[in-house]
């Protein structure tokens, strides 16, 4: 009986990676015979975005992809002519359609630590199964999360393919930009050994333009949201992860940006010529951390609570400079080494001032998900400093990716008392 169980573990093991290349496959042929995506989104840019994602991942399944962890640059990857596959964002779809509690409970058969982050689990429990593409390097960072270092080295022994750690330092200086351009250097070397693709100048060029494009899109873009009448819903801006990290440096991330930011600005001047104008009782609020990607009630929680908008997230925050065509590698370092998220907590603060500042919210919500101590472990001190400047902030406990850590009535409970606290206030 053993062994009958063992074989049918196998055979789905092997067939599975199979279904999978031939759903994007197919989904990636629909979308460019009908030109639409995938979803009922009012705003017609998201249809670009989820026809680009399919795309990059049929050509994963079909051509063999590069296994990153979200914070390895994408510009590198696509450079070579090679797809990038995200770990944590392809955990948070399989969550989005329903599937995230097999990997979860694949991760738990294979004595991953249940207190690990949920993103982490289902794309260990992923790999396990062998849903993912064939993976022709495996490639992480050290930043924002600990846990990358254990994910990238678990796939390395479930695959046997060669991975790299990019170290990014937490000190801000040119002895560390220096140490992790020439890791870059070598990842793109190890890169090339390993599927015999060549970095060519011109082609890195080219994606740090792009890359550079979409940077300049993205802060159009929150400019845009600055302004009241902006119909860009909070749960919508907690999925640009995928053009801002996963996609960029590649026309992808630029194709949406632009399209979403002209689409808003035709929205918003429709708008002020019907006569709509700015609601001065709205609760504006900002958003810390990320979203749940399964179904749930979280923002429609927050909208029934009164009458509040989230304005803007922490995760869409222009962090970096723009890139140097001529100094590539060390225009990336700087980049990596400078997200807000990385080194001292100081760092975080001050950006988190800013926003609530430039955004003119009233609160600010957390969400924080289990197993994410980096964050966690902040939360209080963010939550005093925050108290000094005159922003209450709400922590709401759940998770991203395991809907078993998310209590729906704890949270619409706190969500309410919350708005009418910063109601009464306002």
């Amino acid at each position: 009986m053993v062994n009958i169980k063992s074989a049918k573990k196998k055979f789905a093991r092997k067939l599975t990676p199979l279904l999978a290349k031939e759903l994007f496959r197919f989904l990636n042929i629909y979308t460019k015979v009908t030109g639409k995506g995938i979803g009922k989104e009012d705003i017609k840019a998201f249809h670009i975005l989820s026809k680009g994602v399919i795309e990059l991942f049929s050509n994963s399944y079909k051509h063999g992809s590069i296994w990153t962890t979200l914070f390895v640059p994408s510009e590198i990857i696509f450079a070579m002519k090679l797809y990038p596959f995200s770990l944590e964002i392809a955990a948070a779809l399989c969550s989005k359609f329903g599937q995230g509690s097999n990997a979860l409970a694949e991760a738990d058969l294979s004595t991953i630590p249940t207190d690990v982050c949920s993103f982490h689990r289902t794309a260990l429990g992923n790999a396990y199964m062998g849903v993912y593409p064939r993976p022709l390097f495996l490639a992480g960072t050290s930043t924002i999360c600990d846990s990358n270092i254990k994910t990238i080295k678990i796939c390395e022994s479930i695959t046997g393919k060669q991975s790299m750690i990019v170290d990014v330092p937490h000190e801000r200086n040119e002895h560390s930009i220096k140490y992790l351009t020439n890791q870059l250097i070598s990842l793109t070397k190890c890169i090339e050994e390993a599927t015999g693709k060549k970095m060519e100048k011109h082609a890195f060029a080219e994606a740090i333009e792009l890359s550079n494009q979409a940077r300049e899109k993205m802060i159009e873009l929150n400019h845009v949201r600055q302004d009241p009448l902006s119909p860009l819903t909070g749960g919508d801006g907690l999925g640009f992860m995928v053009p801002s990290h996963y996609q960029i440096g590649s026309e992808y991330a630029v194709n949406f940006y632009t399209a979403l930011v002209d689409e808003l600005k035709d929205i918003i001047a429709t708008r002020r010529k019907n006569g709509e104008a700015a609601d001065e009782k709205e609760i504006r609020l900002l958003w810390l951390e990320l979203k749940p990607y399964f179904k749930a009630d979280v923002f429609d929680k927050i909208e029934n609570a009164g009458n509040t908008k989230i304005v803007f997230e922490e995760i869409n925050h222009v962090y970096w400079d723009k890139l140097d065509p001529d100094k590539p590698y060390e225009s990336l370092a700087r980049k990596l080494i400078s997200n807000h998220n990385n080194g001292p907590l100081d760092n975080r603060l001050k950006v988190i001032k800013t926003l609530a500042k430039d955004y003119n919210v009233d609160g600010i919500i957390a969400y924080s998900t289990w197993g994410c101590r980096r964050n966690n472990a902040a939360i209080p001190t963010i939550k005093a400093e925050l108290a000094k400047e005159g922003y209450p902030l709400l922590n709401l406990d759940g998770d991203c990716v395991d809907d078993t850590n998310y209590m729906s009535g704890q949270i619409a409970t706190r969500t309410e008392g919350f708005v009418e606290m910063l109601g009464v206030r306002k």
